[in-house]
């Protein structure tokens, strides 16, 4: 079944259709490289600055054991375990990806996977790394539909574990009594993203649904001046509906993939939540106590910045953070919230800069060499094997003059 979907040839109507959503998804591009998109990028990295600033302040002033060698004094074999955490969930992501595109294309493509997977989590670069993840997948010899289809299926998994396990952690806070004002900005995050996930199901049981809910929201954004031009947005989001209902419908029939996706998506959430239990151990000693609180303080945090409509949710991150667990790390509050950042957002940031300036100096020439030498050894083998037969027909005819003869 694999293979002939891999394999499977788009009609014009899907072809043209395919083309345009990659033109589409090329404007998006040059837009977040605009000058007032790299303006907004100046203020968002100024405002992250002036924030970390203010917390280190706020967590000087308000403790008394705040030092500024307390990360000389810290156990830094928890540390490792977090950079493990963090590694592991990269795993997570490039193994989901590299699953999708050896699906659709029957090749091994680990360099790919997890370079396309850097980029994707690069967030700065726009407000979703999705169109530069499929730019990347379609110039590496990913088909144009696939390409498309794989930055949708990732999100589509990822949406649903994150609401399963994140839900599970916010009724828990509650049967607790782990109720702070986190949890109400949580409250608010889960019912955001619960009506999200309805209307991915409304969308993919009717495109005239989908539609309808489409047009009315781009009216509600256009009426709020958020967006100006009706037409534009709302042809965008019809491609994405339509993009979507096709990703739908294929895994409907895939159990083994749905399974192993969600998976995938959960072993990366749950490895997410874990790392600042292991930050605070490195600095306030192991107590497995914690954990289980720390777990959930965690997704609390994840469920209050996943409204906010800013790269990697800063601002509501940082001071969630500082709110929930200041009071169990004190002066170490500050450095403990560089480790986490760093861990969960800034290392992702840095991963990404590294792969676009390697491929800028010597991966995309690199690739091009590769293609080359593949066209090259396609040709030779198409050569041998017209040299084959030509050799298989002369001598054919030499046997049939020599029966004659």
């Amino acid at each position: 079944m694999r293979k002939n979907m891999a394999n499977r040839q788009l009609s014009e109507e899907e072809t043209k259709q395919v083309e345009e959503r990659i033109e589409e998804v090329n404007k998006e591009i040059e837009e977040s490289q605009s000058p007032k998109k790299k303006k907004k990028l100046i203020f968002f990295w100024i405002f992250n600055i002036a924030l970390i600033l203010g917390i280190l302040v706020w967590n000087i002033l308000s403790t008394d054991d705040f030092t500024p060698f307390e990360m000389l004094k810290m156990d830094y074999t928890y540390v490792l375990v977090a950079l493990f955490l963090m590694l592991g969930m990269i795993l997570m992501d490039v193994m989901s990806v590299h699953r999708m595109i050896y699906r659709k294309t029957s090749r091994s493509r680990w360099a790919t996977s997890y370079k396309s997977v850097a980029i994707y989590r690069f967030t700065p670069l726009a407000t979703g790394g999705q169109p530069f993840m499929v730019s990347y997948l379609n110039s590496r010899d990913i088909p144009a539909a696939d390409s498309l289809s794989i930055p949708i299926t990732k999100f589509l998994f990822q949406s649903f574990a994150w609401l399963i396990m994140t839900s599970i952690c916010l009724i828990y806070s509650f049967t607790q009594k782990i109720t702070t004002i986190v949890s109400a900005l949580s409250i608010i995050g889960f019912v955001l993203t619960l009506l999200i996930v309805i209307l991915i199901i409304c969308f993919s049981i009717s495109k005239k649904i989908g539609s309808s809910i489409i047009s009315a929201f781009v009216k509600f954004m256009v009426w709020l001046r958020i967006w100006k031009d009706y037409d534009k947005h709302y042809m965008r989001l019809i491609g994405f509906l339509e993009d979507f209902q096709k990703v739908m419908k294929e895994y409907t029939k895939e159990f083994f993939e749905v399974i192993l996706q969600f998976v995938l998506s959960v072993i990366r959430l749950f490895l997410m939540y874990c790392i600042p239990f292991f930050i605070y151990s490195a600095f306030k000693g192991y107590n497995s106590e914690m954990f289980g609180e720390f777990f959930i303080y965690t997704a609390l945090i994840d469920l209050a910045s996943h409204f906010i409509p800013l790269p990697g949710g800063v601002g509501v991150n940082e001071i969630t953070f500082t709110w929930l667990f200041g009071r169990y790390l004190g002066g170490s509050t500050f450095w403990a919230l560089l480790l986490w950042r760093f861990f969960t957002f800034y290392f992702y940031l840095l991963q990404g800069v590294g792969v676009m300036a390697y491929d800028t100096f010597y991966g995309n020439r690199k690739y091009k060499w590769i293609q080359k030498k593949r066209a090259l050894q396609e040709e030779s083998q198409e050569f041998r094997r017209v040299q084959i037969e030509n050799f298989r027909q002369e001598r054919e005819k030499r046997r049939r003059k020599q029966k004659k003869a």
